[in-house]
């Protein structure tokens, strides 16, 4: 599962997104995932994705969630729970307060993370079932996100920024570290996949060489709906072990 949350993940230190663009007041996305290697091919999980307005100081912010959990059939094998909460202004998409708790199997724990953006510094709170409670620190640069803002800030993305094709590295708190990754947009393309009418999408490829969860020598690719609102629609990611994807299900607000 923490390859799903991965995909999530992405980042910038070169910022090409809209600010203050995302303009719901509520709205909630159902994502189905599905893993692929050997004898399986299921759906295996759900990731849902929401956000209301709400005032953080007085100014308008957002308050964001990223839920996925697993399929009632995989929890005899494994039960996997992952919930990332997160609030962020509505100005520039700059992560107030966040935080991450995760079941899987045995583990059960989590980070909350507290943003100091006046002087640059993002302090972790690392919390485990397995161990005791410790604190982690980084510095906290601009464009910098987690999880939930990464969501929405994807879906802000300036194209013509990044219509030239070229890479550009990207910063997001996953877990206990601070990611970069790199991504590209590739332009609109067809998009036909499994559970997903054929239609025309903007499609991002993402590079991740980091860990041992992704195939370091293929791309995450992401589609986004070709409208105002840049809905992820699809996402496919290959694995070491097997490949997993992702159709959204349902949509509901603005």
């Amino acid at each position: 599962m923490k390859a799903l949350y991965i995909f999530l993940s992405l980042i910038l230190g070169v910022f090409p997104f809209k600010t203050g663009s995302l303009e719901s007041n509520s709205e909630k996305q159902v994502y189905v995932v599905h893993y692929q290697w050997g004898v399986l091919n299921a759906d295996v999980a759900r990731i849902t994705a929401s956000c209301e307005s709400v005032l953080w100081h007085g100014e308008p912010a957002y308050k964001a969630r990223i839920y996925g959990k697993t399929a009632k059939f995989c929890e005899s094998i494994v039960k996997v729970r992952e919930d990332f909460t997160s609030t962020f202004t509505a100005a520039d998409m700059r992560p107030v307060k966040s935080s991450r708790k995760a079941l899987e199997a045995k583990y059960n724990g989590g980070e909350t993370y507290k943003y100091d953006w006046e002087n640059g510094l993002l302090e972790m709170t690392i919390s485990s079932n397995k161990s005791s409670e410790r604190k982690k620190e980084f510095s906290l640069e601009e464009g910098t996100l987690d999880v939930p803002s990464l969501y929405y800030a994807v879906r802000s993305i300036d194209l013509e920024k990044v219509s030239d094709g070229k890479p550009f590295a990207i910063r997001v708190a996953l877990g206990d570290a601070v990611e970069t990754i790199s991504m590209r947009y590739d332009g609109l393309q067809t998009l036909q996949a499994r559970g997903i009418d054929k239609t025309t999408a903007h499609k991002l490829s993402i590079s991740i060489t980091s860990g041992n969860t992704f195939d370091p020598k293929k791309n995450v690719v992401i589609y986004l709906s070709d409208d105002d609102v840049h809905i992820p629609l699809y996402f496919e990611a290959p694995l070491k072990l097997g490949k997993v994807t992702g159709r959204l299900e349902s949509s509901t607000g603005k």
